[in-house]
């Protein structure tokens, strides 16, 4: 892993791609693009495009995909040269994937690996059920309901946890539905290209991390 690598990281809701692609970030070159955390960066900043797309992420659903492959065009044309990238959140669909593809042709820059997160419904649910966001503590971070140490920071920082609102019962179900429906088939295209790693993403991220970093090479 001496040259820069040039990731995609999928699985389904509370997979944790967004905890491991730090983690990874931490260990390796890489320039993360997480489409998630920019997305929620623009609703926040009460931007035409946050203001946009807020409907959408509320109900479960999927930026456009014209938006989002404008999006990704220009993220990925911010990364140096000497840098990889990991993405999280795109693509998430075969038409998606074609984008980025030619995204990459004309960058220079193939992909090296293709990471698929596998976990268990009901794993996913219990992470995605007990899920909250620490606000008022600096920049807000994830934190469980059974994490207690996590708890401890938010309270002791002079946080409060609050519910995303895309961690809703009904929503959570929601997009479960969408990404059986329009993420999955991403494993089928990748499956003949060679790049497809799946990784067990149960247990703790230090332990999903390292199996990561162990099918990459490392």
């Amino acid at each position: 892993m001496s040259r820069p690598l040039h990731l995609v990281l999928i699985g389904p809701p509370g997979a944790g791609k967004s905890t491991i692609s730090d983690m990874l970030v931490a260990r390796l070159p890489l320039a993360p693009i997480a489409t998630g955390k920019r997305l929620r960066r623009e609703i926040r900043s009460g931007t035409p495009i946050g203001l946009a797309i807020e409907p959408l992420l509320d109900q479960g659903h999927f930026a456009p995909d014209e938006l989002m492959d404008a999006l990704m065009r220009q993220w990925l044309a911010e990364v140096p040269p000497g840098q990889g990238f990991i993405l999280d959140g795109y693509p998430r669909s075969p038409r998606q994937a074609a984008a980025l593809e030619t995204m990459l042709a004309e960058l220079a820059r193939p992909l090296d690996a293709v990471i698929a997160l596998e976990l268990s419904e009901a794993e996913a649910l219990r992470r995605l059920g007990g899920r909250r966001i620490c606000v008022g503590a600096g920049d807000p971070f994830t934190v469980h309901l059974e994490d207690a140490e996590g708890l401890a920071r938010c309270y002791s920082r002079g946080g409060h946890l609050e519910l995303r609102d895309d961690d809703r019962p009904e929503v959570i179900a929601e997009r479960m539905r969408v990404y059986t429906r329009e993420t999955e088939p991403l494993i089928a295209h990748y499956r003949p290209t060679g790049l497809l790693h799946h990784v067990d993403a149960h247990g703790t991220p230090d332990a999903v991390t390292a199996r990561v970093v162990s099918v990459l090479g490392g």
